[in-house]
């Protein structure tokens, strides 16, 4: 029955569809159950989990193009002081690395006294204490800090200042403020304002993890490219605690900012301080020497007598002071760069000739970099190597410069000084003691002029460590969201939901993939596109005998009354208005041929005279339905003098059923089976009777039923949905290739309601009574 052929693709793949949203909505309840469990685990999850908080803060950092150099304070007076060369050219993305490293997460650490802390001990889960914690306390010293992590202590509150700490190694009592002694090593512990009443867990930590810690916690981003902005952020279980933590960051590593700072200034201080001293000496020395010739020679005021004869000489004098300032600066500056350490920092901002004071300033921000890299690296480290080489290279540049300069500023003061001595031999009509009093007040000029720019430049350095501008301005302080950012109440839910809906649906999948049975009409007809599909069985239900009974008109019955109906157009096309003999078999054991049987002879039976033969001689099944006589048919074939009619029976349950029973089982059926006597058999009852049904053995199992095929006007092939396998299509193709062809019809029997080629839903009139409600767990077994 080709019913399909005339269906619309598109309706064809619906109603799939449709059969395959029916399969899965039949384990609805266990859908169902795994969402409510994934939820109540979802509710758990959330009720036990820590919320975690993010908190932020951002900071401003001057880049190298922000201003000029030194112009950190935004005071115009202080704009040329000894200052480090690289602060306000900081670059953000060094900055980014810097903010993050270990020693500075070490220090906030200690200042925050991470490394001791209070846990509160609940039912399910444990908490960090540090809100309003009642003892705070630090790690003195540890005797082996690679291999230390922590250690656990109970503290119990003693009376007055006292307390005791139990682990797992004994008992310590020990006093507030007092360091306390362990085998790893010392810690202190200070009681605060807020009291401690119970015991609580203590844990002491090695510094140096809780510092990895942080550092890995610590997320440092620029928000956008070229920007001066810093953001950092963490993600914590105490939002105090977090902004604590960054805050402490900030000012940490802005403090650093001013000791790097400082550090140079120092330096430039201690050098003005030195030649300070050397150039008082010397000009205390050429005023003596001026008080002595004055009062040697007796001379009170000589500009008068030289005022229109040195008018000429001022403008070379006062060009031979300034080249002797700066070759004073220039010879100060050689003997500082020609000493044999490289850590020695080189005065800046002095007015050196040709262009050298940047080249100084890139000097002394190479060894601040290269002091500061080595707080963290060994000598050998290559980066400290190549620092050194740096560094070395760039003072024989420094050398280099200052000795040319020196060199261009004694070929100028040469020429200068014989202009000079050009003016002088003018001056002979003075006296030989106006000439030496003029050069000794020009000696004493360019001391005082060196002297006084030496004392500016000291105050603008005192002035620059004075000044304790932050290297990073806050823009905002550590703040924290209200809303935690895992774990996300909606999204957790919605997973779980999912998960929930997933696995059983994953499950059904796999489980629908893997089966290998026959459960509709369908599959059979897309394995076997030529086969004649007579009809299909529902299972008959617990309280059904599988027997249709007299005004049966149940799904059962009706669906026989189905198989009827095309049997009779088969067997109008093959018969020949003979008795048609029908064949019922399968390939296995188990899949209803004899229910198939015996129903479909009572159901014939209710308009026809039908007799039922049992053929399955060596496994006789229709005592599971009556009783049975113990004279049957391997009695009748294996007795050539017994008569048909001897062994042909009534049914119990129609008047116009009789049955040949299978008789005693015989050793040989193979070979009784195909004797002519059977066929014989058949030719003397087909005058008696309308149809003639056999039920036989399975033809996979054994070769009995092969001989009666050639008996058959119709082969009904029994499959059972769930029971046959799918490879038993196959076979099936085989035979009705080979040895029924035209002649087979399969039945498919118990079908489950939902795999009906039309389901349930179109059931009609009287016989329709219904799917009978599953209990709760039986739709749950799978």
């Amino acid at each position: 029955m080709e019913y399909l052929d005339d269906v619309p693709a598109q309706e064809v793949n619906a109603a799939d569809l449709k059969r395959t949203l029916r399969r899965y909505l039949r384990f609805w309840p266990l859908f169902a159950i795994c969402i409510i469990l994934a939820l109540a685990a979802a509710w758990l999850y959330l009720r036990y989990t820590t919320p975690q908080y993010l908190s932020r803060a951002s900071l401003y950092v001057q880049s190298s193009t922000g201003g000029k150099k030194g112009d950190f304070t935004g005071l115009s007076d202080i704009q040329s002081m000894a200052l480090p060369s690289g602060f306000g050219s900081n670059e953000v993305d060094n900055e980014v690395s810097i903010i993050q490293r270990k020693p500075l997460m070490l220090k906030v650490v200690k200042k925050l006294n991470l490394d001791v802390k209070l846990v509160k001990e609940g039912k399910i889960r444990e908490t960090d204490w540090y809100v309003n914690a009642p003892v705070r306390g630090t790690v003195l010293h540890l005797k082996d800090p690679r291999n230390f992590g922590n250690c656990v202590y109970t503290l119990t509150p003693l009376r007055g200042n006292s307390f005791q700490l139990q682990s797992e190694t004994g008992k310590i009592t020990g006093v507030y403020g007092t360091p306390v002694q362990d085998k790893f090593g010392s810690f202190v512990l200070h009681r605060t304002e807020f009291p401690l009443t119970t015991p609580v867990k203590l844990v002491v930590s090695n510094p140096q993890l809780i510092a990895d810690g942080l550092e890995a916690s610590l997320n440092v981003q620029i928000p956008e490219k070229k920007s001066s902005i810093m953001e950092l952020s963490r993600i914590g279980a105490d939002p105090m605690r977090s902004e604590d933590i960054l805050n402490e960051i900030m000012a940490q590593y802005n403090a650093e900012g001013i000791e790097e700072r400082n550090e140079e200034a120092v330096a430039t201080a201690k050098f003005v301080d030195e030649r300070l001293d050397l150039i008082t000496a010397e000009l205390g020395g050429i005023e003596s020497q001026k008080e002595n010739f004055k009062e040697a020679n007796k001379i009170a005021d000589l500009q008068a007598q030289a005022q229109l004869s040195l008018q000429n000489a001022s403008e070379s004098t006062r060009k031979l002071m300034e080249l002797n300032t700066q070759m004073e600066m220039v010879d100060g500056v050689l003997r500082a760069a020609s000493s044999s350490s490289n850590d020695q920092l080189l005065p800046t901002n002095l007015g050196m000739p040709s262009g050298l004071d940047p080249v100084i300033n890139e000097y002394n921000q190479l060894v601040l970099t290269r002091n500061r890299t080595a707080k963290q690296a060994t000598p050998s480290n290559p980066a400290i190597q190549q620092f050194n080489k740096d560094i070395s290279s760039l003072r024989d540049v420094i050398r280099e410069n200052l000795r040319k300069s020196k060199a261009n500023l004694q070929v100028s003061i040469s020429q200068l000084q014989t202009e000079i001595n050009k003016t002088s031999g003018e001056l002979g009509k003075f006296p030989q003691q106006e000439r030496i009093f003029r050069n000794i007040e020009r000696q004493q000029n360019l001391k005082e002029a060196l002297f006084l720019y030496l004392l500016q430049k000291r105050e603008e350095t005192s002035l620059a460590m004075a000044v304790t501008a932050p290297k990073a301005k806050v823009v905002n302080p550590a703040f924290t969201g209200r809303i935690p950012v895992s774990p996300k109440k909606n999204i957790v839910l919605l997973g779980a939901a999912i998960i929930g809906f997933l696995l059983p649906f994953i499950f059904l999948y796999v489980r629908f993939l893997l089966d290998t049975y026959i459960h509709s009409r369908k599959q059979i007809a897309e394995a076997i596109p030529e086969a004649v599909i007579l009809g299909e069985i529902p299972n008959a239900g617990k309280d059904n005998e599988g027997i249709i009974g007299k005004n049966d008109f149940s799904s059962f019955a009706e669906a026989f009354r189905i198989v009827h109906t095309n049997m009779k157009f088969m067997l109008k096309k093959i018969s020949k208005g003979q008795t048609p003999v029908l064949l019922v078999t399968s390939a296995v054991k188990g899949e209803g041929k004899t229910t198939i049987s015996i129903n479909t002879a009572l159901t014939l039976a209710q308009s026809k005279k039908v007799l039922l033969i049992g053929a399955d001689i060596r496994n006789p099944q229709l005592k599971r339905f009556m009783e049975v006589q113990t004279v049957g048919l391997s009695d009748y074939l294996a007795d050539p003098d017994m008569k048909v009619l001897d062994i042909v029976s009534p049914s119990p349950f129609s008047e116009k059923l009789d049955i040949i029973h299978s008789g005693t089982i015989p050793p040989n059926p193979t070979e009784l089976l195909e004797d002519r006597k059977f066929g014989t058999m058949l030719e003397e009852l087909k005058p008696l009777y309308d149809v003639i049904l056999i039920d036989s053995a399975p033809v996979m199992m054994v070769s009995d039923s092969f001989s009666l095929i050639d008996y058959a006007d119709l082969l009904v092939f029994v499959m059972r949905a769930g029971h046959t396998d799918k490879e038993m299509l196959e076979f099936a193709k085989h035979l009705m290739q080979d040895k029924a062809k035209g002649k087979i019809g399969i039945v498919l029997n118990d079908v489950n309601a939902l795999n009906l080629s039309y389901g349930n839903k179109y059931g009609y009139g009287y016989y329709t009574e219904g799917v009978k409600k599953k209990s709760f767990l039986s739709k749950l077994k799978i």
